[in-house]
């Protein structure tokens, strides 16, 4: 053999040896978990997290002693309060986090639309054009509401003059259903007549800020969630 290719052949020998005890080789008579294992990348981490122990790290990122002390956690009121929102999941951040598919501008835009749909329509004394974005109980209080202000001989009046843009306030998720808080802020006059007498437009009242939270429910994680006004109030 050519004395050139004999020492580029030992050489190769050298480095594939060296490269074998590096990085370790895997057979079946190998136990997981050792050198040979070392290329799953801690695999195991994920196929059974209940299984994988993170051990605590101190602010210079070194792992911590096993038998640290705990810390001991306050048992007053703020902790059963957090206690029972973590059971409720409550909370936007929990939402977004279990589902991360949520289209929250998508949301909100329909919300600011059913909120002035169904303001026209309880001025107009109609709740059918708004009738499937209405709960129950809602849709009842409307309708005592229109009930009432008929028998009394009056109209109402309502004009949109302005509606910032809504906000996510709060969101609550319990099984199959998740509640969802909206703040909306608008410029609104309103006004209540005879119901005979014509609208003067030259003597309206002046504009009045409603600040208002309305609650939505509907299906969770379900691609038709069926929204519902299910509650309102002042903020």
């Amino acid at each position: 053999m050519d004395p050139l290719n004999l020492i580029l052949l030992i050489i190769v020998v050298i480095v594939g040896w060296r490269l074998r005890s590096v990085l370790g080789t895997r057979n079946d008579n190998e136990k997981p978990g050792g050198r040979a294992d070392a290329y799953r990348l801690n695999r195991d981490a994920y196929e059974n997290p209940s299984q994988t122990v993170m051990a605590p790290r101190d602010a210079n990122g070194k792992e911590e002693a096993a038998n640290a002390p705990e810390v001991a956690m306050d048992s007053g009121s703020d902790a059963k309060v957090d206690d029972r929102a973590q059971q409720m999941g409550r909370g936007l951040a929990y939402l977004r986090e279990i589902d991360p598919g949520f289209d929250e501008a998508a949301f909100l835009n329909g919300a600011a639309r059913a909120y002035e749909m169904i303001l026209i329509a309880f001025a107009n004394d109609d709740l059918t054009p708004v009738q499937d974005f209405l709960g129950d109980e809602v849709a009842a209080g409307f309708e005592g509401a229109i009930q009432a202000r008929q028998a009394a001989g009056e109209k109402l009046e309502t004009r949109i003059l302005r509606l910032d843009r809504p906000a996510l306030d709060d969101a609550e998720v319990e099984g199959k259903k998740v509640r969802l808080d909206v703040r909306l802020r608008a410029e609104i006059i309103s006004a209540s007549y005879a119901a005979d007498t014509p609208i003067d437009e030259d003597n309206m009242p002046p504009p009045t800020t409603s600040n208002d939270i309305w609650s939505f429910e509907g299906a969770h994680n379900s691609a038709n969630p069926d929204w519902k006004l299910v509650a309102t109030r002042a903020s």
